[in-house]
């Protein structure tokens, strides 16, 4: 049987996609008899607050669903500003390597990013235990920083963070990449091709057809429903959407709903109040037994990144899940890996990030032609079952693993 020690700054009950890939992943590898320890945060993302039942001790064990978590002491902070959250970082690089001395007889290391400093974790502890290290890149370190603007290009400690981030991938036995992109980027930094391997993100199937119905003071009442739920962060630019609901004010069978958190959810309600808009309701962030209910509310899901070439490479993880609840979809943001899914099935439509005028002409069109909406969801749901089943890619990762391990 193999033991993995599993490094992920996220982790439920967190419900960001980072902790959900890892959580999915790591109950079906369990179920096949591998032995996993987990080493976390207490959850607190993405508002910095420690959730409700949980204390911030040094350290302590808990298991969820039968998984082994270590939790570590964490400096919680918001997902917003540089110079706290880069301290959120570092205090888990150096709690988790810490955390690794209690856990013996390892065979293998995997990290997950984001964040940065927890592959670089991996590295340092692959050493000290003499075992193969995985890194799983979710996300490009430090470009994403600098795509949200929270750093200048030309600031020295990015500059400091290129190194590591080549000292990372270098350190590493194997990468799994979510995408493409991001495997083209590593191997451009001189990794080999060879020891990269492709494990885009996927969808419980089982997890969206379970729905409960959940009591809330928002009721679709026949509007035509265009969703966002996830992550108000600076990479979303999410004013987009309340522009585009500005500019369908008097469609009145058109309504906007948000529901998530992060750290531009203020700048969004004030925005809201100023604008005066009625077509949209923003809900708090939800348990995630409860998004499958909102999702097969909506019939259009929306995808909003800001106008930047790094999100060429991202394909967001909400995708599949909107698709597998029979959602349309609407992709604002830069042409690259997302859009290239269109071309396996014509489930949405992509417009320019950052342009109101065009996100509100589509919306109206799909609005008039409520049939085409019914097909683009017909063909996101064959799509999902067919090359996006995280039951399927969660086993393809488990043989990687194996082959890494046991050299088989």
């Amino acid at each position: 049987m193999i033991k993995i020690l599993f490094l992920t700054h996220y982790f439920p009950p967190e419900i960001a996609a980072a902790a959900n890939r890892s959580y999915e992943h790591i109950k079906r590898w369990q179920q096949k008899g591998v032995d996993i320890t987990v080493i976390t945060n207490n959850p607190n993302h993405p508002n910095g607050k420690i959730f409700d039942g949980y204390n911030n001790k040094l350290f302590y064990k808990e298991y969820i669903d039968g998984i082994e978590v270590i939790r570590v002491k964490t400096y919680a902070t918001p997902n917003k500003g540089s110079i706290k959250r880069t301290f959120n970082f570092i205090f888990y690089f150096i709690m988790s390597i810490w955390a690794s001395f209690h856990v013996k007889n390892v065979d293998v290391i995997i990290a997950s990013s984001p964040q940065f400093l927890c592959g670089l974790a991996g590295s340092i502890i692959k050493r000290i235990k003499k075992k193969p290290f995985i890194l799983e890149i979710r996300d490009l370190w430090p470009d994403s920083i600098i795509a949200v603007g929270a750093l200048k290009k030309q600031n020295p400690v990015i500059k400091f963070l290129y190194i590591l981030e080549k000292k990372m991938y270098f350190s590493a036995t194997h990468i799994i990449s979510l995408t493409d992109a991001f495997k083209k980027y590593i191997i451009n930094c001189g990794y080999p091709e060879n020891n990269i391997s492709v494990i885009p993100n996927s969808v419980d199937l089982k997890q969206v057809e379970n729905v409960i119905e959940v009591e809330t003071e928002f009721k679709k009442n026949d509007k035509f429903l265009c969703s966002y739920i996830g992550t108000f962060g600076m990479a979303h630019k999410l004013g987009t959407i309340l522009y585009t609901a500005n500019l369908l004010r008097k469609e009145k069978s058109i309504h906007f709903l948000l529901i998530g958190d992060g750290a531009e959810r203020k700048k969004l309600e004030k925005m809201k109040e100023n604008m005066g808009l009625e077509n949209v309701t923003i809900l708090p962030i939800q348990p995630k037994k409860n998004i499958p209910y909102f999702l097969k509310l909506s019939d259009i899901g929306l995808i909003v990144l800001r106008d930047n070439k790094l999100f060429k490479t991202v394909i967001p993880s909400k995708i599949f899940e909107y698709m597998a609840t029979g959602n349309a979809l609407i992709l604002s943001m830069p042409k690259g890996e997302t859009t290239k899914i269109l071309n396996k099935g014509e489930f949405g439509i992509w417009v320019p990030p950052q342009k109101p005028e065009k996100f509100a002409q589509q919306i109206k069109l799909l609005y008039n032609n409520q049939n085409k909406v019914k097909e683009m969801a017909e063909q996101g749901k064959l799509l999902v079952e067919n090359h996006y089943n995280r039951d399927i890619l969660a086993m393809e990762m488990l043989s990687i693993i194996k082959r890494i391990t046991l050299n088989i």
